[in-house]
């Protein structure tokens, strides 16, 4: 536990020389979920296998373990994961899960979070393909 938490505070300090030019950290857990908190006056402190990042205004805590990944970008929504909300309402979409098999055919977004289990899949909407989470 002591590597993994001495490995960590040395990525981050590798990082913390890098987000000097950018405005946003991204905490991603292992179960896909992600929090993107303001990196200005971010403080970040470790404490019996938990870490806990802080800004101010926005707080978040974790245990290690449950970490995927950390990393900084000048966007807020870095996961490349939309919602149901940014497809056309009233066009249908074709559903594919992450391994591209066909989930469902000619479904309008409005139907999805009712039809699809929970989990990541890859919705083609028209010309536009985006990735959605169903929780």
């Amino acid at each position: 536990m002591k590597r993994q938490a001495l490995t960590a505070m040395a990525l981050l300090g590798t990082l913390a020389a890098q987000a000097a030019d950018y405005q946003y950290l991204t905490i991603e857990k292992k179960d896909g979920t992600a929090l993107s908190m303001t990196a200005v006056g971010l403080n970040i402190t470790y404490a019996n296998g938990r870490m806990t990042a802080t800004n101010g205004t926005e707080t978040a805590t974790l245990a290690l373990t449950e970490l995927s990944r950390m990393f900084f970008s000048n966007t807020k929504d870095a996961t490349a994961i939309a919602t149901i909300e940014n497809l056309q309402p009233e066009t249908a979409a074709t559903v594919y899960d992450l391994s591209g098999r066909l989930v469902a055919s000619e479904v309008m977004p409005s139907a999805l979070s009712s039809q699809l289990r929970k989990g990541v899949y890859i919705v083609r909407q028209n010309t536009k393909t985006v990735k959605i989470q169903v929780k």
